[in-house]
């Protein structure tokens, strides 16, 4: 049992660092301004994102199974022996080191794409005020329109 909590464990450290990857990976896509590349990224950061999270929720009933009322590694920690341990906090340290890496990539890929997102929005809201017309503008016919500014009653004859 304790060797398959390891074996766990190494399966979490290489999923952290193939999300970094995978992070890296949108950030350069959306520098080149690619958002189906960064959509495809995306699709992948996800299920990554729930395989590591069904890890996760395997080494909590790992730990339970070893230790009744155990929700934590470090709650059984001290049901292994001396080399077990010590691989144990290494993994735990590497990747705590890795997820505070990811965040700050996660950060920096957030803002980018709010960044973006913003320069788009602000773009096509000035495409937009230049699009509207005006009140005296030219009307299709090539007369100067009338735009009435209030409600009128119309007249006509058939």
């Amino acid at each position: 049992m304790k060797s398959r909590m390891i074996r766990n464990l190494i399966r979490q450290k290489k999923g952290l660092d193939l999300l970094h990857m995978l992070q890296g990976e949108e950030f350069s896509r959306l520098k080149a301004l690619d958002p189906q590349g960064v959509a495809g990224v995306e699709f992948s950061l996800q299920e990554l994102l729930r395989q590591m999270a069904g890890e996760r929720h395997e080494l909590r009933k790992l730990c339970a199974a070893l230790k009744p009322g155990a929700k934590r590694l470090r709650d059984v920690l001290p049901l292994f022996d001396a080399s077990e341990r010590e691989t144990v906090e290494k993994l735990l340290a590497a990747m705590d080191r890795t997820e505070q890496v990811c965040a700050k990539k996660a950060e920096q890929n957030y803002r980018m794409a709010l960044g973006l997102y913003d320069q788009s929005r602000s773009q096509l809201d000035f495409i937009q005020k230049k699009l509207t017309p005006k009140k005296n503008v030219y009307s299709a016919d090539g007369r100067m329109g009338a735009a009435a500014s209030r409600p009128a009653l119309l007249k006509g004859r058939f």
